[in-house]
């Protein structure tokens, strides 16, 4: 007798489009994602921030929000698998989210440097809570 073969599977979840995923997993996947990138780059360049003036202490923020997307990547994930997503899916949902919510707040630039500018100060202050 099969005992594996009377056990019937676990039904399948319905699978989640990344269009349906919850905005705040959403936010967290696409702010952890900017913060990793952040973080890596301290990390791995640190000549970026050795000739200016208070680049170690630039460098040593970056490094921990780097820690923080990496924390809010890995719950976004999980979250975004308990809906049926892949972890690419909940990145992707996330970083476009994340972009569009963006490209509102900066509509208004009247160039492609404020709009630059402006856009890292977005950034930085739905990802951090920080910025002017």
């Amino acid at each position: 007798m099969n005992v594996k073969a009377q056990i019937a599977p676990p039904p399948a979840a319905s699978p989640l489009s990344p269009s349906q995923l919850p905005p705040e997993v959403s936010e967290k996947a696409g702010c952890g994602a900017v913060l990793l990138i952040m973080g890596k780059v301290a990390d791995g360049y640190p000549e970026l921030f050795a000739k200016q003036s208070n680049g170690k202490a630039v460098q040593n923020l970056l490094s921990a929000f780097g820690l923080k997307g990496k924390a809010m990547l890995d719950e976004a994930f999980a979250e975004g698998g308990a809906k049926g997503l892949s972890p690419s899916q909940t990145y992707e949902a996330g970083v476009a989210s994340l972009l569009s919510a963006t490209k509102t707040e900066i509509a208004s630039a009247k160039d492609p440097a404020s709009a630059g500018r402006e856009a890292g100060v977005a950034l930085m202050k739905r990802c951090t809570g920080l910025g002017g």
